[in-house]
């Protein structure tokens, strides 16, 4: 009893600091044995994305739209490299009339912004991923397309690789050993 009272301040913290990395540690470990259970999956990351395909729809009124088809399917061939996701392209007069089901929008914009913006505020239907002259490289495109899916981060930061991870990988597929290599390269 008089030990218990003499615990203080100091001795507690570590403690909570063990828990903590302990709980960490957890979840990682999930996360890199591919057991995320949704973890870390984004808050508004709709039911009919759980099989790891993720629909698409291209705005064939944009401006560009040879480019912008070309610009994503090489951002598409880089993620679905590194990852467990596959995209499945849609047509849209179709997807726009069905009812909770989520799909990627890609749109191309002539003018010079960065594409590192969220652009849904829904937790289902429509996410718009705008392509710009300023986003054509595959990893740029990935990196807009990251966002509509919902990962988010602060200004002038990446992706949280914990997150990142856990949306890739959250199902096992049958290239999932090799894309996790690359992922992680």
């Amino acid at each position: 009893m008089k030990k218990l009272k003499r615990l203080k301040q100091f001795e507690i913290i570590p403690l909570f600091v063990l828990f903590t990395v302990i709980y960490l540690n957890f979840i990682s470990s999930d996360v890199l044995l591919g057991n995320s259970s949704k973890i870390l999956l984004p808050a508004n990351w709709p039911n009919n994305w759980n099989d790891s395909i993720i629909p698409f729809v291209f705005n064939f009124y944009s401006p560009s739209i040879k480019r912008l088809i070309s610009l994503v399917q090489k951002g598409h061939s880089y993620i679905e490299e590194r990852s467990c996701l596959t995209f499945k392209e849609h047509d849209p007069r179709i997807v726009a009339n069905l009812a909770n089901f989520s799909y990627l929008y890609y749109s191309y914009s002539g003018v010079l912004e960065s594409c590192c913006l969220p652009f849904f505020i829904k937790p289902s239907g429509r996410r718009l991923v705008l392509i710009t002259p300023l986003c054509t490289l595959p990893a740029e495109v990935a990196h807009a397309t990251m966002h509509a899916i919902g990962l988010q981060h602060k200004k002038h930061e990446s992706f949280l690789q914990n997150e990142v991870k856990a949306l890739m990988f959250n199902k096992d597929c049958k290239k999932r050993n090799r894309n996790m290599k690359a992922f992680e390269n």
